[in-house]
This record gives C-alpha cells, sequence and structure tokens, in this order.
C-alpha cells in the first residue's frame, strides 16, 4: 500500500482511509480478491501450474497464493480447478 500511495502522492494514512470510505474495504483485502479473482480465470483458462499461477497474480510464495485462495474461496486452488474439470 506504501507503493501506491507514494505513486498517488497521498500520505499513506489518508489513502488508507480514503481508500476504505470509497470502497468499504481496506487495500490488503482488496488486493487479494482482485489477485484470487485473476487467478480463478488463469486456473479456467489454462493449464499453468499453481505456483506459476500464484507468481502471476503477484504472491512471492505458493505457500501463501495457497492460504490466500483458501481463505478467499473455501477451497484449495487445485481442487477448484478440480472442479472446473469435472463440470
Amino acid at each position: 500500500m506504501a507503493m501506491v500511495s507514494n505513486h498517488v502522492s497521498l500520505n499513506y494514512s489518508y489513502f488508507s482511509q480514503a481508500f476504505k470510505d470509497y470502497t468499504g474495504e481496506n487495500f490488503v483485502n482488496y488486493l487479494k480478491k482482485i489477485r484470487i479473482k485473476e487467478a480463478k480465470m488463469l486456473l479456467e483458462q489454462t493449464n499453468d501450474k499453481i505456483y506459476e499461477i500464484g507468481s502471476k497474480v503477484g504472491f512471492d510464495q505458493v505457500k501463501q497464493f495457497n492460504r490466500v485462495f483458501r481463505e478467499l474461496e473455501g477451497i484449495s486452488a487445485v481442487e477448484y480447478r478440480d472442479k472446473i474439470y469435472t463440470k
């Protein structure tokens, strides 16, 4: 968030509060949702490995990607892909 607030030339605290006021959620949760939404699209449309998808959507470690995916979707990325292909 510090990079984004600097990029738009706003104080970190002000940006954080303004972002929450505008979107209704904090920046970190919003970013997680955007990344997982993109990951879901890649899981559906590519045969890329899970760690490759995690990296493409901005996660440095596959373990972190898997944790956030499960936190937001209730299932792992592997389970999500399996579910898509069994439809």
